[in-house]
């Protein structure tokens, strides 16, 4: 019986279309993109590259910029709902952020450790442009930006 039970999941399994992740929504930002950080006085271009990670459960981030960069890990959250990201940057700083919702084409993260201090709102423009609003308060001061994104030429 316990056989029997055993291939008929299997069965089930092959033939039933499987429900596609909600990180796959993302699938779009796969690839390297040219990007701009625009903070009132503070201009700066930077290069960033998409990729999964983890058999495709995680979409992996690489950003660089002249002097530095970052490494963000973006995923989707099954068991709260929504989303996680975690940003490591070079000076071995580390944020945890979290977004709500299932939308793949707007998600608003709050970070979570090591404060509340960042929110971050990404937006998908088209297939070939997103943005990031970002509010940032510490040290007393907020700062405000907007990254713009396009995808880079083939």
């Amino acid at each position: 019986m316990g056989n029997a039970v055993t291939l008929a999941s299997l069965v089930l399994a092959a033939v039933l279309p499987a429900t596609p992740a909600p990180i796959a929504g993302l699938h779009f930002l796969v690839g390297t993109w040219s990007c701009t950080y625009d903070a009132g006085p503070v201009r700066m271009a930077y290069a960033t590259t998409y990729a999964y990670d983890r058999d495709g459960h995680i979409l992996r981030q690489i950003s660089s910029f002249a002097g530095g960069g970052d490494e963000e890990l973006i995923a989707s959250d099954a068991t709260r709902g929504g989303w996680t990201a975690m940003v490591l940057d070079d000076q071995g700083n580390a944020t945890v952020m979290r977004g709500a919702g299932s939308d793949p084409n707007h998600i608003a993260y709050r970070s979570v450790y090591p404060d509340a201090g960042i929110a971050v709102t990404f937006d998908r423009v088209s297939a070939t442009k997103y943005t990031l609003h970002a509010t940032v308060r510490t040290g007393g001061k907020t700062i405000t930006s907007v990254d713009t994104c396009v995808r880079a030429e083939r």
